[in-house]
């Protein structure tokens, strides 16, 4: 199965969404630490323990972090 992130601002806007397939969970979770980075909210162990997180979510569920940035996992 393949996966697609998709990340809210906290205004509602769209910020990220994934173009191509992610191959696994581990690797929709180091996306979100990617965009935790890119927008200087979360980096090291904090994005990480958010990333984890967000791996075990269930497919659609929603987390928000602490910023105001919301994560969804969904199928590709």
């Amino acid at each position: 199965m393949t996966y697609r992130l998709v990340v809210t601002r906290p205004n509602g806007s769209q910020c990220h969404s994934s173009t191509e397939p992610l191959p696994s969970r581990e690797a929709v979770g180091l996306s979100a630490l990617r965009v935790l980075a890119s927008q200087n909210i979360a980096f090291g162990r904090a994005g990480l323990t958010f990333g984890r997180q967000l791996r075990d979510a269930e497919l659609g569920e929603t987390l928000t972090h602490e910023s105001g940035y919301a994560f969804r996992t969904e199928k590709f």
